[in-house]
């Protein structure tokens, strides 16, 4: 789980996370359902993490599709339609290893000895679900560190249109309705918002070529 080492060096606040690699790592040909619930473990933290620090509620108790479903909503990824898919996609993979963990859990529910041999899973399904678990970590931890600010900031940073808006209304004066004057910045942005756009563009070019 390189990838994943050196997503976390990076970012200094989720070198905790090593205990829960070291494990997966340690079980992964021995103790392969061990392997699994350090992993679900693993992205368990990620969510909670990053809900903690965004001031998101969770409940301690909520499976790991939930979290992961709570999680991706509040990153704003669901709101993307290129990555949604994507998104729903991990939901899903996450809840199917909660379910591998309860139907594999050598320690969950007392087994036959026979059925203890049968669920032994094959080394190349091992690999692929530890990789599949990097992978989402990597994605959350990235998204969170990297996309959450910018989208963060893009939101916080408010366009002040109130000096266009002036500049509208003494240019053109009000707009005259059934016999009722309306500022003309009003009912512009109602009527034709792309209008409403160019024409902001040209008053800033405007302004530029003044300066």
């Amino acid at each position: 789980m390189e990838k994943l080492r050196d997503t976390i060096s990076t970012y200094d606040a989720w070198e905790g996370l090593s205990t829960y690699i070291n494990r997966i790592e340690t079980f992964l040909e021995s103790d392969f359902i061990s392997s699994v619930e350090n992993g679900k473990a693993l992205i368990e933290s990620i969510c909670k993490t990053i809900l903690s620090k965004t001031s998101e509620p969770y409940g301690e108790t909520d499976s790991i599709n939930k979290l992961v479903s709570r999680t991706l909503k509040h990153l704003g990824i669901f709101a993307e339609n290129q990555i949604s898919k994507f998104g729903s996609g991990m939901v899903t993979a996450m809840q199917n290893l909660g379910e591998l963990r309860n139907n594999h859990g050598e320690t969950s529910h007392g087994k036959s000895i026979d059925e203890l041999k049968n669920n032994k899973l094959e080394k190349l399904s091992a690999a692929f679900l530890v990789n599949s678990i990097e992978v989402m970590a990597v994605f959350l931890i990235e998204y969170y560190e990297i996309e959450f600010p910018n989208k963060k900031n893009k939101k916080e940073e408010k366009i002040d249109y109130s000096e266009f808006n002036e500049f509208l209304d003494d240019e053109y004066g009000d707009v005259d309705v059934i016999g009722i004057p309306y500022p003309t910045s009003e009912v512009l942005l109602s009527v034709d918002t792309t209008a409403y756009g160019v024409k902001y563009q040209e008053y800033l070019g405007d302004l530029d070529e003044t300066i």
